[in-house]
């Protein structure tokens, strides 16, 4: 059950990163394209487990600190969030 904690962080952010990217991919195909040049999904998945890594060594063993790490796991939805409302029509993109 601990490793099973230990790894969610992991895995929530790699959902999102992967959700973004998948987003990323589709809006490219609708004419949109990527407002920051440097983008690719490894750099963000790298980023995203460095801060997960370094808070999970640093932050003292707790519930509060699991749920704050955890938030910043799911913060990894946004760039999903944002390209679906992208998308879908509610915020403006950017077309070529």
């Amino acid at each position: 059950m601990e490793i099973k904690k230990r790894l969610l962080p992991f895995i929530l952010s790699l959902g999102g990163v992967l959700s973004d990217y998948a987003t990323t991919i589709i809006g490219l195909g609708l004419g949109f394209y990527e407002t920051h040049p440097a983008y690719h999904p490894l750099k963000a998945i790298l980023i995203f487990w460095g801060a997960i890594t370094v808070l999970t060594l640093l932050l003292p063993k707790g519930k509060l600190w699991t749920i704050s790490i955890n938030g910043i796991a799911l913060a990894s939805y946004l760039g999903t969030i944002n390209n679906t409302l992208v998308i879908l029509g509610f915020f403006q993109g950017l077309r070529i």
